[in-house]
């Protein structure tokens, strides 16, 4: 095998552990386990995890769950403290209020009450504090730019839809800009270009897809795959992965305009439309589909589709 051929099934076994662990985030995720799944000695996985993503495996499962967490705290009001404690993987309400503090350096009940009291939307002196207090809070909000013409999104093109599971191949990135159109479009080239040959790529049964993995931070950084949905049992080789897209109910938005202003109408699905149908977001991935190539558009328009996981109130 050549050096580079191990580098790629490293990757591939790394990312199988990462997506283990984002599915699982309430079971005990030890060293063993993941090094098991991962099929590397446990010395070796905890140092490969480390050269792959950057981080510790610990401090990458304690930041994924607090991710978690947030999401839990924003949008689920009725849930206790320690039920989110204990969804999110923690043995005790100690620990959980220990991490929560080492990463936000406030507490669970003091985050909540402060998010739920402010106006995010009115610039003031506290902005800049209140943000580094949210900063990981769900990539839709997009480092909370909540300047919305409110007449913009009347005829907001959507539907609610439960989808089935289904299979996808992807290409990850542990640490992208959300806004860097030409890293995501060389990923797709290169999932492209493993696909095609293997006669994967069939339009328009075939889904071009953007998975969100993580929440992005005040500089836009994050974590997200490429992906093409794929038949059941394509299994992925070297740096490209697979995995599954999770089923359920999906609010499914349909825009077609650029994508400045695809991420507005995200910021107004959080902000706005939630409220007013009834409904609440899912802690599920949420994902684009992707319905047209913007450089053949005569206005270079992204026609796409937003889903967005969904449950009733």
């Amino acid at each position: 095998m050549t050096k580079e051929d191990s580098i790629k099934e490293y990757y591939f076994r790394i990312n199988k552990s990462i997506d283990y662990i984002k599915e699982n985030l309430h079971e005990e995720l030890s060293l063993e386990k993941l090094a098991d799944l991962s099929n590397f000695s446990k010395f070796h996985f905890h140092r490969i995890f480390k050269s792959v993503t950057g981080t510790t495996i610990n401090e990458f499962i304690k930041k994924a769950k607090i991710e978690r967490a947030l999401f839990f705290l924003m949008n689920n009001p009725s849930k206790t403290i320690s039920e989110i404690a204990i969804d999110c993987g923690f043995l005790s309400m100690s620990s959980f209020s220990r991490s929560f503090r080492e990463a936000k350096q406030i507490t669970p009940s003091e985050w909540r009450k402060r998010h739920q009291n402010s106006n995010i939307g009115i610039a003031n002196s506290n902005i800049g504090k209140m943000q580094s207090e949210i900063e990981n809070y769900l990539a839709l909000k997009l480092n909370n730019l909540k300047n919305i013409e409110m007449s913009e999104f009347v005829k907001l093109d959507f539907e609610i839809k439960k989808l089935e599971e289904f299979n996808v191949v992807y290409i990850r990135n542990l640490n992208i800009h959300q806004h860097d159109s030409e890293t995501f479009g060389k990923m797709f080239e290169q999932l492209f270009s493993w696909a095609s040959p293997r006669n994967l790529v069939n339009f328009p049964e075939t889904k071009a897809l953007t998975v969100y993995r993580s929440n992005a931070n005040l500089s836009g950084m994050l974590q997200a795959d490429v992906c093409l949905s794929v038949p059941e049992g394509i299994v992925g080789e070297g740096l490209i992965g697979n995995t599954t897209i999770s089923g359920g109910l999906y609010a499914i938005f349909h825009k077609e305009a650029p994508m400045s202003e695809c991420f507005k109408t995200w910021n107004y699905i959080y902000d706005v439309w939630f409220e007013e149908n009834g409904y609440q977001p899912d802690n599920r991935n949420f994902f684009l589909s992707h319905l047209n190539d913007p450089k053949l558009h005569p206005e270079n328009f992204h026609i796409i589709d937003i889903y967005i996981p969904i449950k009733l109130l």
